[in-house]
């Protein structure tokens, strides 16, 4: 019963008129088993089935494959019956495959004997205004945590290369006022007339249409106290969907490129002093191994030990080299437009035949392109998959999916394995950053691939996250926007 009138209850016209005029809802029932059985306008609008379609056919459909996976309409339409309602916000599937975020309720149906004979669904269709505002929000916030984290200068901008935030520090760089008069500000309108503004404005559109986020530049700036310095410029991507948003940091270039010599010195050191003693080492413990076949088991095991070291060592300076790289912006990606589905079966599909202990499960959706250099973004697959081996021993298998929506792509690596203390997640991406427990164990690590692995995707213009329950396994993913 929705509403009494004078004749007591409502009549089925009348609440089939009121169903058929919530344009921005979806409605429709279902029986027992979750086939649909009536299908409103608001439903055919949403969902972009036309009656005649859809009657007949299971609401699991419009449901992600994931979520059908999970058996999610099954668990929600149990909680209707027991609960009297169950609640819901997820993506849904529109008639062609395209998601949606939407928030629902399921309600059980009884007849005039109170006998359970089906569920009605209402979904609110979320329109692109709230949406957008939604949108707006979280990248204001987001902005405002990344400032917040900088003492140099900085300042956040979307692609109407429009002012979300910025740093103290960049303010008094140009000579501003505080921040509530610049937020929403064309970013030209407002920056000092000392910088010369048409060269940054040239430099900018070119990074903005060649994806190029990781490329430095300078331009001059005629200072008030110190005069004309050249001022080094360090676009950054920032993904936040459905939006593009961009840093520009501020660094004098004298000092920054007195620092980076001195960081170009230690690279160089480290890759001829260290590394080429490291592989010696390393090509004379091979030939020993070689010929020891007939060795005395004590010696062979002392030998392999040597060369597991060895070994842990190189990697150790590689992706201490890599860091430092990234830190200095030596790091140079070799971009290119590619499938990301395709380079992480490739790469999966060799890691699992250079080991035995762990069989990969495949779950792919064929999910575009994207821009990226693939031996980076190949790297950070690498090690999520090491991870996922070492730190699930005992078990069997390694889960790989691949999904998309409209502006990013998803990749994630899953095991079940010993999982992550709640105490000690944030820990994980900090150079040098391994839980007390990992450490109490033998599994070997030194805490520099996940820290790397960040960084090689927020340099992409993406994110590096995961969900971990101590002794049940975790899930690394990454997403990366779509190109």
């Amino acid at each position: 019963m929705l509403m009494q009138n004078e004749d007591n209850y409502l009549t089925a016209e009348l609440s089939d008129l009121i169903i058929q005029s919530l344009a921005d809802y979806a409605v429709f029932t279902t029986d027992k088993s979750g086939h649909i059985t009536t299908w409103s306008n608001g439903a055919e609008k949403v969902l972009h089935y036309k009656q005649a379609d859809i009657i007949g056919k299971n609401a699991d459909i419009l449901y992600t494959p994931e979520d059908r996976e999970m058996l999610v309409p099954a668990i929600e339409l149990g909680t209707a019956l027991r609960e009297g309602r169950a609640l819901d916000e997820r993506f849904h599937v529109k008639n062609g495959g395209h998601r949606f975020w939407a928030s629902g309720v399921v309600f059980p149906l009884f007849d005039k004997a109170q006998q359970h004979i089906g569920f009605t669904k209402i979904m609110r269709n979320i329109s692109e205004k709230e949406q957008a505002d939604i949108n707006i929000n979280e990248e204001r916030e987001l902005a405002k945590t990344i400032v917040q984290s900088y003492t140099e200068p900085i300042v956040m901008l979307n692609t109407n290369l429009e002012i979300i935030n910025a740093s103290s520090s960049f303010l008094k760089l140009f000579n501003l006022e505080q921040m509530s008069f610049v937020i929403g500000k064309k970013f030209f309108d407002v920056i000092d007339a000392g910088l010369n503004v048409a060269q940054l404005r040239t430099l900018i559109d070119e990074t903005l249409k060649s994806h190029k986020f990781h490329s430095s530049f300078n331009v001059q700036f005629n200072h008030p106290q110190s005069g004309v310095r050249s001022m080094s410029v360090k676009p950054r991507r920032i993904y936040q969907p459905p939006n593009l948003m961009f840093s520009l940091e501020f660094e004098d270039w004298v000092k920054s490129k007195d620092l980076a010599k001195e960081q170009e010195v230690f690279i160089s050191i480290a890759s001829h002093e260290i590394k080429t003693p490291i592989s010696v080492i390393k090509a004379y413990t091979q030939i020993v191994q070689r010929e020891l076949q007939d060795a005395k088991p004590i010696v062979k095991k002392a030998v392999n030990k040597i060369s597991e070291q060895v070994s842990h060592m190189s990697a150790l300076i590689s992706a201490l080299l890599d860091t430092t790289r990234m830190t200095t912006g030596k790091l140079t990606l070799n971009q290119e437009a590619l499938n990301l589905c395709s380079l992480v079966h490739d790469v999966a599909g060799a890691f699992e035949a250079s080991q035995s202990s762990h069989q990969i499960i495949f779950k792919e959706e064929d999910n575009g392109v994207v821009y990226v250099d693939r031996i980076q973004i190949g790297s950070v697959i690498t090690n999520l998959l090491s991870n996922a081996v070492k730190y699930s021993p005992g078990q069997t298998q390694i889960v790989v999916r691949t999904e998309a929506d409209e502006s990013s792509v998803k990749v994630s690596v899953q095991d079940f394995g010993l999982g992550i203390a709640d105490q000690e997640q944030s820990q994980l991406f900090q150079r040098f950053g391994r839980t007390g427990s990992i450490k109490k164990t033998d599994i070997p690590g030194h805490g520099l691939g996940l820290h790397l692995s960040k960084e090689i995707i927020e340099l992409h213009g993406g994110d590096l996250g995961f969900t971990s329950v101590e002794g049940k396994g975790s899930l690394f993913y990454f997403t990366l926007p779509s190109y």
